[in-house]
């Protein structure tokens, strides 16, 4: 993940993560009171900062410590990169990354060190935008995205985050998937890209709003 870019954009991103409902993704994480949890690529940590009254442990990690500094209380902050967590194996019973995998520079790593760290009879939440089925319309939309922001890297491809946990021993619990559709002016204000890159979008999309495939997964060990 790119640090510089989301420090930029902290305050925006956090106003926006405090606008969303959580309760379908804790709902998902079925927190328990024991659970010491991870959230991998945590922004301002709102998803931790809705567990942490259910569990006995939250950390948030993420690479912006601007990003961090917008945690609610009872969360702990750590500075770090998801591809090299900085914890022992086996150390959380429940680790998420929500929406952060689309962000990282090694996908396949990240969720190696997500399979790490968790602990036996743990579980992994991931949620994430998924790429189109079309490889030419999934092209045109990284395009649009790498504008936007150039520390983008991919939408993960359909089944593909399932195929990789299964490399590692977990296998899929529970999966959910909608729409998600997004008017393009407060998508593109919030990254605070230049005019000229604006306009590029603006042609690229050519619609007021589109719409992404959202998805999400928990993940147990077989």
């Amino acid at each position: 993940m790119s640090a510089s870019r989301f420090d930029k954009t902290a305050d925006a991103y956090a106003d926006a993560a405090r606008a969303k409902d959580w309760s379908a993704t804790v709902a998902m994480c079925e927190p328990r009171p024991g659970d010491r949890a991870l959230d991998v690529g945590a922004g301002p940590a709102i998803l931790s900062g809705e567990l942490a009254p259910m569990i006995a442990h939250a950390v948030a990690l993420d690479p912006s410590a601007a990003m961090l500094a917008h945690a609610p209380a009872g969360v702990e902050r750590i500075v770090g990169e998801a591809e090299a967590l900085p914890f022992a194996d086996g150390s959380f019973d429940l680790v998420t990354a929500v929406n952060a995998l689309h962000h990282v520079a090694d996908m396949e790593r990240t969720l190696a060190e997500m399979a790490r760290v968790l602990a036996p009879g743990g579980r992994i939440v991931v949620q994430d935008y998924l790429a189109d089925p079309d490889p030419a319309a999934a092209e045109r939309w990284e395009q649009v995205e790498r504008l936007r922001d150039p520390g983008h890297g991919r939408l993960p491809r359909d089944g593909e985050i399932a195929a990789v946990l299964a490399a590692h021993g977990l296998a899929l619990d529970a999966e959910q998937r909608w729409e998600s559709t997004w008017q393009l002016e407060p998508w593109m204000a919030m990254a605070e890209p230049s005019a000229d890159v604006v306009e590029k979008v603006r042609r690229l999309v050519g619609a007021e709003s589109f719409s992404l495939t959202a998805w999400r997964g928990r993940f147990l060990p077989r």
